[in-house]
């Protein structure tokens, strides 16, 4: 540690040899706890320890690395309050009554990732609590007042014990349970040096499983074999190193599992050792430390697992608990390999569903969830287990709620994943007849058929189906005709017909559009007599006229016959009564 980076002098120092390295405390993110990493000394620290030597009287200073090296490390230390965990500080300020963290005036604010990360891991430590509360409720009516988290009972207990709230929950767990000596060395082996290096040979390896075995429902069962070992043996290297045990990582376990019994023997909590503790109990205390690292395996034939807040990892193939479905872990490591990056799961403790609903009660849901398979193309209702975001159980429901079925069915339709055959062209023009009709005549109320109105018509024609093969081909007049009483309908057919009747006896379709004139197409024959205006909507509207040759192609389009007549006949019949000498030309 930087001891030249406090004021305190040390008389007779004259030469100072800095390795330029110091244990610098840092989060660290396999574990979700602090620790002091070996980490290279900024040039500020460097100085300071070089101010060491000659205090009182001339002095010197060797510093064990280049000058280049020097000039490429960083200027300054970055502040703890940018390279620690916050949990316990934010723990602190909602016991102070801080209930907004980012609000808060700090000397040097952190980052917002660094707070949100904290809290997310309090809450899930059942420390704090998201709730609105019944001031702010009436005081604030944005969404920020549902964001706020409050400290719990359980949270003001933890901020009793001078360690990382993961801690305090294991030991407050052990306490109940009765298994604190335990819990005690479990969390000393999660923040030491790992305890068991890789066995060398197949005698170490067989020595070791004969002597610590190979399988359990944990791999802090192992360890604590391994540690009872070097306890037994006064943490020889030479009796150690048969089994591949780390003597001074064993040593340094033991030194901080004394360290968590006197806490928790400073906070009252039964420390007796006279009783075993239950396999159960201590999987369940770690599970109460770290409810964050929860994991499902995905299938029985890979290692692939699914954990809380969407992470993915990979259970280290090391790892003895094999076989269990659902598990935590206590370190999540990034690893680089041929593949790329992998996420690795290791020391973890196979745990039962009922643990967490005990445990952690407000994490544990259940959901119904209906939604429409693309594949099946059909509505399905699913049923979910759901532990924070974490799906435990999914099993598929065969009754389907019918209204969300033809919601669902009807968006399917809408998007033109699952179209309607009946649904065509004609029905298409009906509802643009409708909406026109309300425009050019609005005094007869007749109700207008929005987006939003079609896409209710839509489901009604869904209404009792599941599935796309049901409504493939279902008939849609019925239903949609229904948006009209037949008052109402007898004015759609008279004032916005389907058809327009034509002085020879022809009855020529009627196009309408949402904007625009309505169209019609009839040949020069068909025309002959007709002097004036075709109109529609008692005579408010102009149709558009496509005169069309024998050939049924237009030549003039017009809204004005008798112009047509005067002005564009004359020239178009000397030319068409060549062309098609058959027809009648008047």
């Amino acid at each position: 540690t930087n001891v030249a980076e406090t004021s305190l002098t040390i008389d007779g120092v004259r030469i100072v040899i800095d390795s330029g390295l110091a244990k610098i405390a840092r989060f660290d993110p396999y574990r979700g706890i602090n620790t002091l990493l070996v980490e290279k000394i900024s040039r500020a620290s460097a100085e300071q320890r070089a101010g060491r030597a000659g205090r009182t009287a001339p002095g010197i200073c060797l510093r064990l690395w280049t000058e280049r090296e020097h000039e490429a490390r960083a200027a300054q230390e970055l502040p703890e309050i940018k390279r620690l965990d916050l949990a316990e500080v934010v723990l602190t300020l909602k016991a102070s009554g801080v209930e907004d963290v980012r609000a808060f005036r700090w000397l040097e604010p952190p980052e917002a990732r660094s707070l949100e990360r904290a809290e997310t891991l309090l809450e899930d430590l059942g420390a704090i609590v998201a709730q609105a509360s019944s001031v702010r409720k009436n005081v604030l009516e944005d969404s920020q007042a549902g964001s706020l988290r409050y400290i719990t009972p359980l949270g003001r207990r933890m901020l009793a014990f001078p360690v990382h709230p993961r801690y305090a929950r294991m030991l407050l767990a052990a306490h109940e349970l009765g298994c604190v000596p335990a819990a005690a060395r479990v969390a000393a082996l999660t923040q030491g040096r790992p305890l068991l290096r890789r066995a060398e040979g197949k005698q170490m390896t067989q020595d070791r499983e004969d002597f610590l075995g190979e399988k359990a429902e944990s791999d802090f069962f192992i360890l604590l074999r391994a540690f009872r070992f070097a306890e037994q043996n006064n943490f020889s290297p030479q009796r150690c190193q048969q089994l591949g045990i780390h003597a001074g990582a064993a040593r340094e376990a033991a030194q901080l599992a004394a360290q968590f019994l006197k806490i928790a023997r400073d906070e009252k909590l039964n420390t007796d050792a006279a009783v075993e503790p239950k396999d159960e109990s201590i999987r369940r205390c770690v599970l109460a430390g770290f409810p964050d690292h929860v994991a499902l395996r995905l299938d029985a034939g890979t290692l692939r697992c699914q954990l809380v807040h969407g992470r993915r990892g990979v259970l280290a193939r090391e790892s003895v608990v094999q076989h269990a479905p659902l598990l935590v872990v206590t370190e999540v490591r990034e690893i680089s390999g041929k593949d790329g990056p992998t996420t690795l799961l290791t020391l973890a403790s196979a745990i039962e569903e009922n643990w967490l609903r005990e445990l952690f009660p407000n994490g544990f849901r259940e959901t119904a969830e209906v939604f429409f398979d693309a594949t099946q193309r059909r509505v399905i209702a699913r049923r979910e287990v759901v532990f924070r975001d974490l799906v435990l159980r999914s099993e598929q429901s065969e009754k389907v709620p019918l209204e969300e079925a033809a919601t669902l069915l009807a968006q399917q339709v809408v998007t033109g994943t699952c179209p309607l055959k009946t649904w065509d062209a004609a029905v298409e023009q009906w509802i643009v007849r409708v909406n026109r009709l309300r425009e050019w005549m609005p005094e007869l109320e007749v109700p207008a058929l929005a987006a939003s109105d079609r896409v209710a018509l839509i489901e009604q024609v869904c209404h009792g189906a599941t599935s796309y093969k049901e409504i493939k081909e279902r008939a849609v007049w019925p239903t949609v005709k229904s948006w009209l009483n037949a008052q109402q309908q007898a004015w759609l057919d008279q004032f916005t017909p389907e058809r327009f009747d034509l002085p020879n006896g022809r009855r020529a379709k009627i196009t309408y559009a949402a904007t625009g004139a309505p169209v019609i197409a009839a040949r020069i024959q068909d025309l002959y007599g007709v002097n004036e205006d075709l109109r529609i909507a008692d005579r408010r509207v102009s149709l558009t006229i496509q005169i069309l040759a024998p050939n049924q192609r237009p030549v003039q389009i017009t809204t004005n016959l008798a112009t047509f007549w005067k002005e564009s006949y004359p020239k178009l019949k000397l030319g068409l009564a060549r062309k098609y000498p058959k027809h009648e030309w008047r």
